[in-house]
């Protein structure tokens, strides 16, 4: 079978490094062209936050070539597969140029940054023959697939209040990705970028969040106007779930950055991020389940079962958060190998945990007012709060 040739847009710490784990770790993929305006991320020694000091990039992948212009690499290469990792604020725009020209694409979270954006996106892949893949890395996490597999063998029967939390202090990154700064012009709302949140949760449920209500605390930690230091969301779905949703990238916290709990009629399920010396844990409770009704916690954490297995045959294959990159790109090459119609997060999935951010922050803005949300596959979606 012929390899699928891919490119990336986006060579900041975290494409580059997609990049190289995709072309070493996943099979029948070549890398074949990069793309950034900075020339220097490409041809100079790098260094990176999370990552350290990095030799030029032309030296380890010498088969690729650079392009500063996305437009002409499109043109220029013929790519199957193209990967977006530029800054969360610009996705849409390099996703739906690929998808008009038939490339499959897999992209960053979240997936649009506007309703704008949103409705343009919606309406360019369902013209488009090509699949897009929603990049929600928190959802191939082992502990998630192990909730997934509880709801549906039914042992925490129907979901009615969930939780996440997303608790990192992104300061040491605002060099590095100026994007994620606020200050005069760049006003940040953590609160939109829910995705890594919702994703797990929004996994176990047949519906979609659609009220919201949301609080901000403002700017403490820093005399940064512009900043909001946490923020909390309350959605409901039609059905009546409550999803309670925390969200803080300027904070004193050193804990670890996702929690998530479950309470359904029938079970409880848990997984508490890393409290200093004390790990991470996952945890359930069933009255399905002789024995397990009481609190019980479970051998399981990010890398699944998949990556473990593969990685034994291939260790290139454990890679990203754990593996769970590696899970979800094998999900989508393999996809895209069987010729589906439907990558396996599609559009739609990315959209359902994207666009409830940008409602929750309508609200904190409003001082906490209750706000209806709209998907772009609804007859009264407007572009417009």
């Amino acid at each position: 079978m012929t390899d699928f040739r891919m490119g990336v847009v986006g060579l900041g710490h975290r494409g580059r490094a997609m990049f190289q784990w995709v072309a070493k770790g996943v099979d029948g993929v070549k890398a074949v062209a990069a793309c950034d305006l900075n020339a220097d991320l490409f041809y100079k020694d790098v260094h990176f936050c999370y990552g350290g000091h990095k030799p030029p990039l032309c030296d380890e992948m010498p088969e690729v070539k650079f392009y500063d212009q996305y437009d002409e690499m499109l043109a220029q290469e013929e790519l199957d597969i193209i990967m977006v990792e530029t800054p969360a604020t610009c996705h849409a725009e390099f996703c739906a140029k690929a998808l008009k020209k038939g490339i499959h694409v897999y992209s960053d979270i979240p997936s649009v940054a506007s309703l704008e954006e949103a409705k343009m996106l919606w309406e360019v892949q369902a013209a488009s023959p090509a699949m897009l893949m929603t990049g929600a890395t928190t959802c191939g996490w082992g502990f998630v697939l192990a909730l997934q597999d509880l709801v549906r063998q039914g042992l925490l029967g129907k979901p009615c209040y969930l939780e996440a939390e997303y608790i990192h202090d992104c300061r040491p990154l605002w060099e590095e990705t100026p994007w994620r700064k606020p200050g005069k012009g760049n006003h940040r709302y953590p609160i939109t970028y829910c995705t890594h949140s919702l994703g797990p949760l929004l996994s176990i449920l047949d519906e979609v969040p659609r009220h919201v209500i949301c609080l901000s605390t403002g700017s403490h930690v820093t005399d940064i106007p512009e900043a909001e230091d946490l923020m909390v969301a309350l959605y409901q779905t039609d059905s009546g779930v409550l999803i309670r949703h925390t969200n803080s990238f300027i904070n004193q916290c050193t804990a670890g950055n996702h929690s998530y709990r479950i309470f359904g009629s029938e079970g409880y399920f848990e997984h508490l991020a890393h409290r200093g010396s004390q790990p991470a844990r996952t945890a359930f409770s069933s009255r399905k389940l002789y024995g397990m009704d009481k609190w019980t916690e479970i051998p399981v954490g990010f890398a699944s079962r998949e990556v473990e297995i593969r990685s034994q045959q291939k260790p290139a294959a454990m890679f990203g958060h754990g593996g769970a990159d590696s899970f979800l790109w094998h999900q989508f090459v393999e996809a895209l190998q069987n010729k589906e119609k439907e990558a396996p997060i599609n559009l739609q999935k990315g959209l359902a945990m994207t666009l409830p951010g940008i409602y929750a922050q309508a609200s904190a803005e409003r001082g906490g007012v209750k706000i209806p949300i709209r998907y772009p596959w609804d007859d009264d979606f407007k572009t417009e709060i």
